[in-house]
């Protein structure tokens, strides 16, 4: 099982829309069990936001990333250019 985040720094300006875009276009996600959250006490100026789906395979985060990640990054890309950072990470439950 994997943990699939994606942290997102928005300009404190422009939060709202990105927000709204992700709760309409990600969070409401038939296909995923999407969190979504916000970071608190942030190192980084503006707003820190997480979106977290646990998965069972890396075939899985694929599939995530062209249904989700990709349409959010051309939104980005398309009206908020430098004002919105994107990053990814990938991590593996370990067995107990």
């Amino acid at each position: 099982m994997f943990l699939y985040n994606v942290s997102v720094i928005a300009e404190e300006t422009i939060h709202n829309d990105i927000v709204s875009w992700i709760q309409d276009n990600i969070v409401q996600s038939q296909k995923f069990q999407v969190h979504f959250l916000e970071m608190l006490q942030s190192p980084h100026e503006g707003m820190t936001y997480c979106i977290q789906v646990v998965l069972p395979s890396e075939e899985h985060i694929a599939d995530f990333q062209q249904v989700h990640l990709i349409p959010l990054q051309q939104f980005i890309s398309e009206l908020y250019k430098d004002k919105v950072f994107l990053f990814d990470s990938t991590m593996k439950y370990l067995k107990k």
